[in-house]
């Protein structure tokens, strides 16, 4: 039996090779979705070297991503870039989001979302560069096709719940559920003096509101899962999942 790879499928994936489980024999995946490929990349596992896995259309993006070099597709419709790129050469963000807009606008998004997607894009870069404490780890992946846009933004830094440990307010705060939690509440943020800083992940998925269908925080042993429904309506959760390192948010729109 074929299972499509999924969030919850990659995370029991992730579960079992941490424990050493072997289960190659029967298990056979296929990654048409670009987000969870993207975490199971970032949980540490080397993709090339498990058979059940068939990644598709994406073959040439891990590889990217697995070597860390920046890269486009021959069409332009998936991308990738890392931190240490844009720290040494602001004009490979520039060009990165400019590729990236094209894509999206070429996936038949309107005229004004393209712009909606990089903003929120460069939130998220703005929050590696001044939160993660290990920048040039960070790295922005994206995958556009008809009628839908994926992006993932992460870095292998301190979390949020270190880094939100660092405001006296949040001190207290024992677990990476409720530092995500926190910090998808408005207006809170590390820094002691709010004042022109930054305010949270919240205002990203704000500024997506009229197109994500899902958007997946994931920092530590947590995920905070935002979903929209058919009816338009917002549904979130937080649970425990397989550690990751660092900060991981995928993000998927849709026309």
């Amino acid at each position: 039996m074929v299972h499509e790879l999924s969030f919850d499928l990659a995370n029991d994936i992730a579960l079992a090779l941490a424990g050493g489980t072997a289960f190659a024999a029967d298990l056979r995946v296929n990654a048409c979705d670009f987000g969870p490929l993207a975490e199971l990349h970032h949980a540490g596992i080397v993709l090339g070297r498990h058979s059940w896995l068939d990644v598709g259309r994406h073959v040439e993006l891990m590889r990217a991503m697995t070597v860390g070099k920046k890269w486009f597709s021959a069409s332009g419709m998936q991308g990738f870039v890392t931190m240490s790129e844009i720290l040494a050469q602001y004009s490979d963000w520039t060009d990165f989001a400019m590729r990236g807009k094209k894509a999206a606008t070429a996936a038949g998004f309107a005229p004004d979302m393209p712009g909606q997607l990089f903003g929120a894009i460069g939130e998220l870069r703005g929050n590696i560069e001044e939160h993660s404490e290990n920048a040039g780890s960070g790295y922005i992946a994206y995958d556009a096709t008809s009628g839908h846009f994926e992006f993932v933004v992460a870095d292998s830094g301190i979390g949020v719940l270190k880094s939100l440990r660092t405001h006296p307010h949040y001190a207290y705060v024992k677990d990476a559920g409720t530092a995500l939690n926190l910090a998808l509440t408005e207006g809170v943020s590390r820094h002691y003096d709010e004042k022109d800083r930054g305010k949270g992940f919240r205002p990203i998925f704000i500024g997506l509101a009229n197109a994500s269908e899902h958007v997946r925080f994931c920092s530590g042993d947590h995920t905070r899962e935002l979903k929209r429904t058919h009816e338009r309506r917002v549904t979130a959760e937080t649970r425990q999942k397989a550690v990751l390192p660092g900060f991981f948010c995928s993000v998927r729109c849709a026309t």
